[in-house]
């Protein structure tokens, strides 16, 4: 028998959006010394101390964050290295950040971008355009990055120019008007001066030189950074230290260059009962506060010095994918690919998912179900299909009739040949929710007679067995957007690289190209009111066609002690998205 919690959770915590202070002014550029630092104009904090940290996993696969596939090192490496733009953490609109300014030029197809003047690496080499336009370049271009940036540049079969014009001013044009440009040329730059001797000298395998570069064995003394921190120390499946970087060009009203903190400690956790406990010793600052945990912190709160946060819905998406890809030799798998290749099948199953039940019983209620791609706090969100529907077996059974399968005097289920169905799920080991989901989908399949087999693992071998197609089903989870459905380009176009439910070459579906193409159409329309219709169709396809069978979204709460200043949360920024500025006010 399934525990309903939400009763027992909304009595405990009202979840709405935290209350949000006056946002403060925006920062302005100040000249010193012919340097164009950041000025915040936020209140002053206090200096030194250690933000301390936890992130899940086993650690990176590497800290070069231009060769990241994964979100643990994506997430450290934004600690290293700067965006030429951020996202004002209130409205959602592109703000300069390691750029000065830009403008829009040609009806959107030209812009200028100024970089500030006098910023430097870490190691002293001063910023320039040639970062900037050797990162494009040379790396994303040539496609040796490994994140799969390189498929969201495409633009009709071509990709933009970037030139330097001079030392602080780079010009990125496009052939045609591409509505997510302003967003994607935020791409970090990377520093030319130790990247392009390294490819110089790679020879003919210049990606592998790439991503084997600044892996996790590198010494920290040897990287080169932009952010706000630098690597001090990295302790294998323990801990990541990092330092600050004195070369940063933020600073506070008081000119004094930030961040605050002396150092950073990011703690790697596999168990979040351990994260919570050491939040409640005292020995992180910061964490994310899991849904069955709710009751406890916000109890605890009245008691302990911290206060609990509630952002609304992540803008992530756990789902269930099926692999659809037929090899030409299946080595024999060919039956659970036809099975899965089967719409009425994959329909099937998620009418008999309980949604609402993962929600109460492994989120504690602390979530909604979700049956989109776009997330639900995302600005592209259809409205008219975003509530789904209610687990209904009898649907489920009639919709696989209607592809074929039937039972046998044992319930089990068949295909057309007479073979029960059964498959495996993988999903990361470090991930108890995702296991516990998996669970209740067990659960709920074996009610259709499906035999499901639930296979955790190590997020990084995950990562690997998904790549290379030797997988079945697989609970996984994307990071999303709030504001730009093309940057999940890469799993949506033909040629993306986490096209993950069928990622090799093969025959495309109608409804594929019909994808394929709405991506490539709605990135020339400039107008949110005329973009918003393809985006809505590409949901109602994904909605029928299933490819991801989305299951939930997590609310966002977090936990954060009050020992932190400057701490101000946003639906769009999040609660640490002004790292520079937070302090410790117990020093």
């Amino acid at each position: 028998m399934r525990i309903n919690f939400r009763l027992l959770i909304l009595c405990v915590f009202c979840f709405v959006h935290p209350c949000l202070a006056q946002p403060p002014p925006q920062p302005i550029t100040t000249t010193i010394d012919g340097t164009d630092y950041k000025q915040v104009q936020v209140p002053l904090g206090k200096f030194g101390g250690t933000l301390n940290l936890s992130i899940f996993g086993s650690g990176p696969k590497t800290f070069n964050l231009w060769a990241s596939s994964d979100n643990t090192s994506s997430t450290l490496g934004g600690l290293l290295f700067e965006s030429l733009f951020d996202t004002d953490p209130d409205t959602g609109e592109v703000i300069p950040h390691l750029a000065k300014s830009y403008e829009i030029k040609d009806g959107g197809k030209t812009i200028i971008v100024k970089l500030r003047k006098g910023i430097n690496w870490s190691d002293g080499i001063p910023i320039t355009s040639d970062d900037v336009v050797f990162t494009w370049n040379n790396i994303v271009f040539t496609g040796i990055e490994g994140g799969g940036f390189q498929s969201l540049c495409l633009i009709d079969g071509k990709y933009p120019t970037v030139k330097k014009i001079d030392d602080t001013t780079v010009e990125f044009m496009t052939h045609i008007v591409f509505a997510p440009f302003l967003r994607q040329i935020g791409y970090q730059p990377a520093p030319k001066h130790i990247f392009e001797p390294l490819l110089k000298n790679a020879g003919k395998d210049k990606k592998k030189a790439f991503l084997g570069f600044w892996g996790t064995s590198t010494k920290p003394e040897d990287f080169v950074t932009s952010g706000p921190f630098k690597l001090s120390r990295y302790v294998q499946g323990e801990r990541i230290e990092f330092i600050k970087n004195k070369n940063y060009y933020i600073i506070n009203t008081q000119n004094k260059k930030l961040p605050y903190f002396d150092k950073i400690i990011y703690t790697l956790v596999q168990d979040p009962s351990l994260e919570l406990f050491k939040f409640l010793a005292n020995e992180l600052d910061v964490i994310s506060v899991k849904g069955e945990d709710v009751a406890l912190v916000k109890n605890r709160e009245k008691k302990k010095s911290f206060r609990v946060i509630n952002l609304g819905p992540s803008s992530g998406t756990e789902s269930l994918v099926f692999n659809l890809h037929k090899e030409k030799d299946c080595k024999g798998n060919c039956k659970t690919i036809e099975w899965f290749d089967n719409t009425y099948f994959r329909q099937a199953i998620s009418h008999a998912v309980d949604r609402r039940g993962i929600v109460d019983n492994v989120l504690a209620g602390v979530g909604k179900p979700l049956f989109t791609s776009e997330s639900l706090p995302s600005i592209f969100l259809n409205k008219k299909i975003a509530a789904g529907y209610e687990q209904d077996f009898i649907l489920s059974k009639k919709l696989l009739k209607q592809g074929g399968f039937t039972w046998n005097e044992n319930n089990d289920l068949l295909d057309l040949k007479k073979q029960k169905v059964e498959f495996t799920i993988l999903t990361n080991a470090e991930n108890n929710t995702r296991q516990a989901i998996a669970v209740i989908i067990q659960d709920d399949l074996k009610k259709l007679g499906i035999k499901v087999n639930i296979r955790p693992i190590d997020f990084n071998t995950l990562i690997g067995r998904s790549d290379s197609g030797d997988w079945e089903a697989i609970i996984i989870g994307f990071t999303g957007g709030f504001f730009e459905p093309n940057e999940g380009a890469n799993v949506w176009k033909l040629d993306g690289r986490l096209h993950m439910f069928d990622q090799k070459a093969h025959k495309p579906r109608d409804w594929e190209i019909e994808i394929d193409k709405i991506f490539n159409e709605a990135t020339k329309v400039i107008k949110f009111q005329d973009r918003k219709p393809l985006y809505d169709r590409f949901q109602e396809i994904v909605y029928d066609k299933l490819p991801f069978i989305y299951l939930v979204s997590p609310l966002r709460i977090f936990a954060v002690q009050n020992t932190l200043g400057n701490v101000r949360p946003t639906i769009y920024g999040g609660v640490i998205y002004n790292l520079e500025s937070i302090y410790k006010n117990n020093l």
